[in-house]
């Protein structure tokens, strides 16, 4: 009961803070954001990284006076929930405390469900509010409503220009009630929480506080003071911190981190999401907030979210209040680690099973994997989904509305995984030697690789008591034995370039299995997945990266090829940072291992003459016959040789109308067994 009680009273600074005594100020941003990008202009084609906007929605809402009502009933809900915090300005004395509330169009979407002599056409729309530190680009509250309103109209009226008006209608009035509904329930969903600390001491250029993650004073914090000074926080043990300056024009001593939840106040290692895959016009906001709703605040990793438009928001807000932010923005750091989402295209179709009775059958894949600074893959995790439908004379739900159900509940399962799965364990390594810009570190236990990013500390005395001053970021070059040498790259506080001395320790957060870490996997820059066979199959490449990621003992790096339509690591973190309050000049330097890649290879066909059907084709019986695997090559791009399994599938209960959807979703169950016998083949054979 102690204990408890101990860890409750830690936990009450953090709580005791309400929205009234926080002290900040919101800034209504103008404009609606999201809508920068090209719209899309058939709502029924899809393809990768396409936009999840559709023009009708664009069109619709590209009139003064509605964006004017959507300004203006934004700031009177504001108001109405936070009265004299909602303010018209941000002058330099208030910046530090000031959030900007902007609104964002996350999806709208349009599609047609026929019945009979009539038409339903859906509109699901899709709003998110956020509120961003002007000073440094975090987030601290991101929610999001989803609103569908669908209009009636006879089937030969589809095209119509009353239809098309009635669309336009449609588009403006949900966008009206979704900005009154996520506004109104800021009040009620916000809660806010401010923790403060000030400086006991100073090392060097280092600031050492006096409140550590118990406190809530977490690595990578940003904390301000009242005369607008910005420290981060590089290193947070239990009761004390570590800050390094980031705008320092007066001499303050007492900062301040403002927080809306607990996951933002744990010492816990930080993630940002850099890249989300899709194929079907899926928001990937959207994709991406199911996802981090579901890894929860249980996980052993907090996720770090951005505001896209930031630097677009900026710049708008300097021309609106005359704030100059040249000095202020783009001052952020690099978190630990990065995610990447790929969500397979769901499989869906309708098949008539009875006189008036039809089943719907759909499928949905998702897969994600974290990554370290280095460019490994420390986690990876793939989740399905599955629902079948019967429904009479065509009164259901719509293809397009299901898949959309199948998908949220794969992305749930996917962030679960997340949660359960990834649990770091902490390493504190030794220096051993240095030379010059060269260190020598003890690992006996194997926990470094060949590339991985760590951080040098050394161990002094401040405020009469022990500290950890982490002084270098360094990259392991090479292993000897239990010795690895390391270089070091760019010190922690730019003010001081601290000598490593023999002593000094290397701390790491791991979640990657030890194993061996002699060689390195990596998919070939330049060569994507290469596909034989007349059945269209997106699953395959995903597929067999996610077994050598997840179950080869080897390290697996991100730095090589994606797939059809992804964009390279290195490319999508600069591109997911630079408009987000990240530092300008980021060296993001992954490492790519250089002894072998592989290129996945699939041959799939249709056995000859496997085929037995019944009379109208509905059941049919058929024989895959697929080889599966991925070629070597050397650094050379030489071809050196090849992991792979040829084998039968048979499929029964086919339905001959739709069977490439139904292959795909028997191969997706059949392919992760062989592919893992395929990565113990490859392990063993050197």
């Amino acid at each position: 009961m102690q204990i408890k009680l101990k860890a409750l009273c830690l936990a009450m600074p953090m709580l005791v803070s309400a929205w009234a005594n926080a002290n900040i100020q919101i800034y209504p941003s103008k404009g609606i954001f999201g809508l920068e990008q090209p719209c899309r202009n058939d709502p029924s084609k899809y393809e990768a990284n396409g936009s999840s906007i559709v023009c009708d929605f664009s069109q619709a809402i590209d009139n003064e006076s509605i964006r004017k009502q959507v300004e203006q009933l934004f700031v009177q809900s504001l108001k109405e929930g936070f009265d004299e915090q909602i303010v018209d300005t941000i002058s330099q004395k208030t910046k530090n405390r000031t959030y900007i509330a902007s609104l964002e169009v996350l999806r709208a979407s349009e599609y047609i469900v026929k019945k009979d002599s009539t038409a339903e056409i859906f509109l699901p729309v899709t709003l998110s509010l956020k509120l961003t530190n002007v000073l440094s680009g975090e987030v601290i509250y991101s929610d999001s409503k989803t609103l569908s309103q669908p209009i009636q109209v006879l089937a030969t009226e589809i095209d119509s220009s009353v239809t098309k008006t009635a669309i336009k209608q449609k588009f403006q009035s949900t966008l009206l009630m979704l900005t009154q509904q996520v506004t109104q329930e800021l009040k009620s969903k916000l809660k806010v929480s401010e923790t403060g600390t000030q400086v006991i001491d100073q090392w060097k250029s280092y600031f050492v506080l006096d409140k550590g993650f118990k406190q809530g004073i977490a690595a990578q914090a940003e904390l301000s003071s009242a005369d607008g000074d910005l420290i981060r926080v590089v290193h947070a043990d239990s009761d004390y911190a570590v800050a390094v300056p980031v705008l320092m024009q007066n001499s303050s001593k007492h900062f301040s981190k403002v927080s809306t939840n607990t996951r933002q106040a744990m010492n816990k290692p930080k993630a940002l999401v850099v890249d989300v895959l899709t194929y079907q016009g899926e928001s990937k906001d959207l994709i991406e907030q199911i996802f981090s709703d579901a890894v929860g605040e249980q996980a052993s990793f907090t996720l770090t979210p951005v505001n896209r438009r930031y630097s677009a928001m900026t710049q708008s807000i300097s021309e609106q209040t005359g704030l100059a932010q040249s000095e202020d923005i783009n001052q952020r750091e690099l978190p630990e680690f990065f995610i990447r989402i790929n969500v397979i295209p769901v499989i869906a179709y309708q098949q008539q099973i009875g006189k008036i009775t039809q089943q719907q059958v759909f499928h949905s894949e998702v897969f994600a994997e974290m990554i370290d600074r280095s460019g490994r893959v420390i986690y990876s995790a793939h989740a399905t989904d599955d629902i079948k439908d019967v429904i009479s004379d065509g009164m259901g739900f719509s293809l397009e509305a299901r898949k959309e159900v199948v998908l949220k509940n794969a992305l749930l399962k996917l962030g679960q995984q997340f949660q359960k799965g990834i649990q770091f364990t902490r390493s504190d390594l030794k220096v051993s030697g240095s030379s010059g810009q060269n260190i020598v570190i003890d690992d006996a236990g194997e926990r470094l690789s060949t590339g991985m990013k760590v951080h040098v500390y050394h161990s002094d005395k401040a405020a009469g008591r022990n500290i950890l001053i982490p002084t270098w970021e360094a990259t392991v070059l090479e292993r000897q034995g239990t010795k690895v040498n390391a270089q070091l790259d760019f010190p922690v506080s730019s003010s001081d370039r601290l000598p490593v001395r023999s002593g000094d320790t290397v701390l790491l957060d791991s979640s990657a299995p030890v194993g061996d870490s002699k060689q390195s996997r990596v998919l070939c820059l330049g060569l994507h997945t290469e596909q034989i066979g007349e059945i269209p199959f997106y699953g395959f490449g995903p597929l067999i990266y996610h077994a050598f990621t997840s179950q080869s003992k080897r390290p697996f790096y991100a730095t090589g090829s994606g797939f059809k339509g992804q964009t390279l690591l290195k490319d999508s973190v600069i591109a997911m940072t630079e408009n987000a309050g990240f530092k300008k000049d980021m060296k993001v330097n992954f490492h790519i291992p250089t002894d072998e890649c592989l290129q996945p290879v699939l041959k799939l066909e249709v056995k000859q003459d496997s085929i037995r059907c019944n009379a109208d084709k509905s059941n049919c019986d058929a024989t895959l016959v697929m080889a599966s695997g991925a070629r070597r090559f050397n650094q050379k791009a030489e071809k050196i040789g090849a992991y792979g399994l040829q084998q039968e599938i048979g499929l029964k209960g086919i339905d001959y109308q739709h069977r490439h959807e139904m292959y795909n979703i028997q191969m997706f169950e059949a392919l992760p067994k062989i592919l893992n016998q395929i990565v113990q083949k490859a392990d063993s054979s050197q």
